[in-house]
């Protein structure tokens, strides 16, 4: 029995070390996402939002809306202007660092709309949903998921032109929808 059992095993590490691929598998992409992830997980080494403005613009990275959305997003919101991408991306960098600081992003009880930041020609706004707009109940959510959210809307709706116009449930609350934009037009 051991004679069989040794040539199987060996037969066994053979086959699983010719099926290991010969390097491991290297993202060379950008996501938005990940660098607010970076910034939440150690805001001293993320990068900069010029150098994440120029590893997206490197990576080619254009935003699409195909495929399959696991929450609400939209791209080109009628009468939004569209925000340039570094001030966008400056506050995304800017409520990220708000949550790791344990700040949390809130729409009082009898508002519907509130600005989250404003820098430059970006603004975020968070805004109650229609179906619940009228409840007298404040939302709130840490900085940190406002933040994920607008690196969602950037993967999505950044255009080769840099600049990112689009809206999205927030990731952790159904009744705040988060606005990227520029203004109203």
């Amino acid at each position: 029995m051991v004679k069989f059992a040794l040539p199987l095993v060996a037969l066994a590490m053979s086959a699983s070390v010719a099926a290991a691929p010969s390097e491991p598998s290297k993202t060379t992409g950008f996501s938005f996402e990940q660098w607010i992830e970076d910034i939440i997980a150690n805001p001293h080494t993320a990068l900069t939002v010029d150098e994440a403005i120029a590893a997206a613009q490197a990576a080619d990275v254009v935003g699409s809306t195909d495929g399959l959305q696991k929450r609400y997003l939209q791209c080109n919101t009628a009468g939004w202007k569209r925000a340039p991408g570094r001030d966008a991306a400056a506050c995304a960098d800017d409520l990220a660092r708000k949550g790791n600081n344990g700040v949390n992003c809130v729409i009082p009880s009898n508002t519907g709309l509130i600005e989250m930041c404003r820098i430059g020609g970006a603004q975020v706004h968070a805004a109650k949903p229609t179906r619940v707009v009228n409840l007298p109940v404040p939302q709130s959510a840490n900085c940190n998921d406002v933040a994920r959210t607008i690196g969602q809307i950037f993967d999505n709706c950044w255009r080769s032109d840099d600049t990112v116009l689009g809206d999205a449930t927030c990731i952790t609350n159904d009744n705040m929808d988060i606005w990227l934009d520029g203004g109203q037009a």
